[in-house]
């Protein structure tokens, strides 16, 4: 009776140990690979996926002075769509962006300043989630959630954005005139100053 008692316990604390260590590893998959994500963009200056080509070198790119592609995308936690074309008339700023980016959080708050100072001049700024490069929605949200985003949140669940507008670096922000035509691609960090200078310009 002794015996099998000492067996039991031992096979239950077999049990524990293999379980966390099952856990264990899973946690340290998931911390490694979110690591590595922040690692590329930190070696590269925080904006360059590693093995990307040179955006100078890119000739697909959509470059200013063209027609911005036009697309349909569903609003975050909503069946709500929004549709580029359906702007047009105003000024609008594409933010192309995921939840785990450093520059992406680091520049929030000046895309927010600005629209709370401008959105009454024909300026709108939607915020295009790179959903196919999220571990989850709920990280989305919770950016959100986080800044308390006023603006348009879209999600690019099939990568369509990405693949169209040739999103290779992030953060990557376009900005569209009224007739729909590109006037800035700037890949990288974007603070305030540069959004009302780039705003003037094209007044």
């Amino acid at each position: 009776m002794r015996g099998r008692r000492i067996l039991s316990i031992m096979i239950f604390v077999a049990a524990i140990v293999i379980g966390g260590y099952v856990i264990y590893e899973e946690v340290k998959d998931n911390n490694d690979k979110n690591e590595q994500l922040l690692n590329d963009y930190l070696e590269s200056g925080g904006i360059e996926r590693e093995g990307v080509k040179n955006l100078e070198d890119d000739q697909t790119a959509m470059q200013p002075g063209t027609t911005a592609k036009d697309f349909t995308l569903t609003k975050l936690n909503s069946k709500e769509t929004i549709t580029l074309s359906d702007l047009r008339g105003n000024y609008v700023i594409l933010n192309m962006w995921a939840s785990w980016c450093p520059p992406c959080r680091d520049e929030m708050p000046d895309f927010i300043k600005f629209y709370e100072e401008y959105q009454d001049d024909n300026v709108v700024i939607v915020a295009i989630n790179m959903t196919t490069e999220e571990r989850s929605v709920d990280n989305v949200q919770q950016f959100v959630n986080d800044f308390n985003i006023p603006f348009y949140i879209l999600l690019d669940e099939e990568g369509e954005v990405k693949e169209n507008y040739d999103v290779h670096y992030l953060p990557t922000t376009l900005i569209i005139d009224p007739g729909g035509k590109v006037t800035v691609r700037r890949p990288g960090h974007i603070n305030y100053d540069m959004l009302v200078d780039y705003y003037e310009e094209m007044e």
